[in-house]
């Protein structure tokens, strides 16, 4: 019940100058509380503060910039650059799967090598998604 007496009022509150001039409120015998525009039987006049408004702010302009559109050159060059360090790194990763399977070094060094392969494995794997998104850009 003070649910809706708090939402009804939060109504009052802001839509009161838009229709009307007075509020009455009331309240019977039960604790029952009424809000009328009217007036009303054993009813007070309740005087509103005036609501408060605000205005915006205007979104800031767009900055102005010289970016140049990226051009079929440009991305032909974007993607001689990617595919030149793929290259680089699958000889990377060549030459550690070597030493990793050479086989006469302690276990700490393979744990290193091995690390050292899963690290250039995964550096391969985000070039190469990028070289995929590259081609799907219009």
């Amino acid at each position: 019940m003070k649910l809706q007496t708090l939402t009804f009022t939060f109504l009052l509150l802001t839509c009161a100058p838009l229709s009307a001039d007075q509020i009455y409120k009331s309240i019977d015998e039960h604790g029952k509380v009424t809000y009328s525009n009217e007036p009303i039987k054993g009813g007070k006049k309740v005087d509103l503060p005036p609501i408060s408004t605000v205005s915006l702010p205007k979104p800031p302009a767009a900055p102005k910039t010289d970016a140049k559109p990226v051009t079929d050159t440009d991305k032909a060059q974007q993607k001689k650059q990617l595919q030149d360090t793929i290259t680089a790194e699958e000889k990377a990763l060549e030459v550690a799967k070597s030493k990793a399977l050479a086989g006469n070094t302690s276990a700490e060094t393979v744990k290193k090598l091995n690390a050292e392969v899963s690290l250039h494995e995964k550096k391969l794997a985000e070039l190469k998604a990028e070289l995929g998104r590259l081609d799907n850009k219009p």
